[in-house]
C-alpha cells in the first residue's frame, strides 16, 4: 500500500480503528490521547516506515537531547548559493564578495572563505560569517554577580 493510501486509511479511521492500528503500529496499549493525535502519531508512524527511519545523525541527537534536555544545539551550517553578493562597510570603504562553486570572490582574487576574506579586509582573526552578518553576535559577557 502507498504512503498516501495508508495515511488517507488513517484519516477515516474510527477510534476503534484506530485502536488496533496502534497496537498493530506500535505494539502497545493505545495512549491516552485525542483522536486527532493518534492520527498524526499514525501517520507520521507510516513515514517513518516508508523512509527506513530517520537519518543516523538525528537519532544519535535526539538520544543527546533525552539525556541532557540541555544540550546545546549547534548552529545548522552557513549555506551560500553561488552568485550571493555579500557587502559590508569596514572603515568608511565598502566591500563586495561574490560567493562562487568554489569558495569567494573578493577584489578580483579567490578566497576559500569568508574568514580568510575577513582577515584580508581587517588584518585580525574573524569569524567570516561573523563579520558579514551571517550569524547572530553572542550574547553579551556577564561581569560579577547579579544583584537583588
Amino acid at each position: 500500500m502507498r504512503t498516501d493510501d495508508a495515511i488517507c486509511d488513517i484519516a477515516a479511521m474510527t477510534v476503534l480503528e484506530l485502536h488496533v492500528a496502534w497496537e498493530t503500529a506500535f505494539g502497545q496499549a493505545i495512549p491516552s490521547l485525542p483522536a486527532s493525535l493518534l492520527r498524526r502519531q499514525l501517520a507520521y508512524r507510516v513515514q517513518e516506515q516508508a523512509e527506513r527511519g530517520l537519518p543516523a545523525a538525528v537519532e544519535r541527537l535526539l538520544d543527546s537531547l533525552a539525556k541532557d534536555p540541555s544540550t546545546q544545539l549547534a548552529d545548522p551550517p552557513i549555506q551560500l548559493k553561488p552568485g550571493t553578493r555579500l557587502m559590508r562597510e569596514w572603515n568608511g570603504r565598502m566591500h563586495a564578495v561574490l560567493v562562487t562553486d568554489d569558495g569567494v570572490l573578493f577584489d578580483d582574487q579567490r578566497y576559500r572563505s569568508l574568514s580568510h576574506v575577513a582577515r584580508a579586509i581587517t588584518g585580525a582573526r574573524w569569524s567570516g560569517p561573523r563579520f558579514f552578518g551571517l550569524k547572530p553576535k553572542g550574547p553579551p559577557p556577564v561581569y560579577g554577580a547579579a544583584r537583588g
